[in-house]
């Protein structure tokens, strides 16, 4: 059969076989392997070691033993120490520590160039730094603590968002870190701020680290407050039960437009509410001097007449106020006080400084001492004119002369007074020195405006601004101390 015959292999014709040149007297195969090798060891090159040539870096990170430091290098700004990683240029360099702003120390360092796989690992060296005390250290430490106590008071809710910083425990690590020898004065200020929880939970966190430190921080009035304190946030206590004290206050015309007060105590305070905001009303007794207090708000008049001698003050000046800090925006807005117009409206869209200064120049004007009411002289001034009409306009007659006008109503006054949170909770004399210590809160102000309803103010309520802050129903009355008054008569 043939069949078969379709499987038979062909046949094919005979070529000569291919042969490749050598390439540089080599063979291909061993010419491939050796490119092979090179590739790789120019990736390898360019992978592990020429970012380092490149780029002449070190990777480092800072120990210090305080918070909040701030690191130069050579210096230029860097940062801050809190776990941060550096990556600076190779060689030798100082650096230099701020702690809140304050020169802390420097140390020099080399900072290694590292050459190997630095685009993969980060080989990382620590430089170490310890912060010695100085007077100027402490200070910034402390003053840093206190300023952002009183800012961070007006906070009093936080949300999974929003977190409270840790102010008290920062003061704490830094005070005993720093050998600080007493806090007692700062930390108490710094514990009539608080106004959450958050704040709350990160005070008693502080304690537990001062407790274990040599640093005194224990005060009476530290004490009193802690227990108040945990009575609110961890009791959920909110009143202690006291009662107002029913105060009545004689007014004695004391000429040239003021009425004077004898000394002594003044109860303030419609409650025993411990919780903030409510502890606002919280009963005060707080003793005061003899003094005696303008009948009368400043009048736009007054108050161009000291304009008139302080251009400083002038409208027209507005722009350098806003630059300086002593005023906002709304300095003297809608008003243009006039020494040709007798105009006997209370002056307002005034700062706090700018009434601190009418009262420095009528001191000199008049050769007799004159001050912003503090708190409780305005309070005792005002239950002296209880049975006054809440005055609901800027232009009001007052017949009855037997105290004060338009305590109540017409426009909030400024007092002398800081507004520290929970200065009724504490010892009140004490909070208000603090306030003097540590000048960084809004000031009290007092009795309403004309645009609020009469039966929502009473002489107990207590209102707040700013000190460069202006309002169009917010002005001021002076006060003086009643011997320098009489000695003038």
């Amino acid at each position: 059969m043939t069949i078969c015959s379709m499987f038979r292999k062909p046949e094919l014709p005979e070529v000569e076989p291919v042969r490749l040149r050598p390439v540089l007297g080599l063979r291909p195969g061993v010419f491939i392997l050796l490119l092979s090798i090179a590739a790789a060891i120019l990736l390898l090159f360019i992978v592990a070691v020429l970012p380092g040539l490149v780029s002449a870096t070190g990777y480092v990170r800072f120990s210090t033993n305080t918070v909040n430091t701030a690191i130069y290098e050579d210096g230029r700004y860097i940062g801050s120490s809190e776990g941060s990683v550096y990556r600076l240029d190779a060689g030798d360099h100082t650096f230099s520590f701020y702690v809140d702003g304050a020169y802390a120390g420097s140390v020099d360092a080399r900072v290694p160039h590292r050459i190997f796989f630095t685009l993969f690992v980060h080989r990382t060296d620590t430089i170490r730094f310890e912060a010695v005390n100085s007077p100027e250290t402490e200070k910034a430490v402390t003053d840093r603590f206190a300023r952002e106590a009183a800012a961070w008071s007006q906070v009093i809710d936080y949300d999974e968002t929003y977190h409270c910083p840790p102010l008290f425990t920062d003061f704490a690590t830094n005070a005993s870190a720093l050998g600080f020898e007493d806090v007692s004065a700062p930390l108490l200020y710094g514990a009539l701020h608080i106004t959450s929880g958050a704040m709350h939970q990160d005070f008693l966190d502080a304690l537990g680290i001062l407790s274990e430190s040599g640093v005194h921080y224990r005060s009476t009035e530290l004490d009193s407050l802690i227990q108040l304190l945990g009575r609110t946030y961890i009791d959920g206590i909110a009143d202690d039960g006291s009662v107002p004290v029913p105060m009545a206050v004689r007014a004695e015309e004391a000429g040239d437009g003021f009425f004077s007060y004898e000394g002594g105590t003044v109860s303030m305070g419609n409650g025993g509410a411990i919780s903030y905001p409510a502890s606002n009303g919280h009963r005060a007794d707080v003793k005061v001097n003899p003094f005696s207090i303008a009948a009368l708000p400043v009048t736009e008049y007054e108050y161009a007449l000291f304009m008139e001698q302080n251009p400083y003050w002038a409208k027209s000046n507005k722009s350098q106020l806003i630059a300086d800090g002593m005023a906002d925006e709304g300095y003297l807005d809608g008003i243009s006080p006039s020494r040709y117009v007798m105009s006997s409206r209370p002056i307002r869209s005034v700062s706090w400084y700018a009434a601190e200064a009418y009262c420095r120049w009528i001191s000199e004007e008049t050769g007799i001492e004159t001050r912003l009411p503090e708190e409780a002289e305005w309070y005792a001034a005002a239950r002296s004119a209880d049975g006054k009409p809440y005055s609901s306009s800027l232009v009001s007659i007052d017949s009855d002369t037997s105290s004060p006008s338009f305590m109540m109503g017409q426009v909030w006054e400024m007092t002398g007074t800081p507004y520290i949170p929970l200065m009724r909770l504490s010892d009140y004399g004490k909070a208000v020195e603090l306030g003097d210590s540590y000048p960084y809160d809004g000031i009290i102000i007092k009795g309403g405006s004309y645009i609020n309803a009469d039966d929502g103010i009473t002489a107990d309520t207590v209102g707040v601004m700013e000190k460069s802050q202006t309002s169009p129903f917010v002005g001021f009355r002076v006060c003086r101390n009643v011997d320098q008054a009489d000695t003038e008569e």
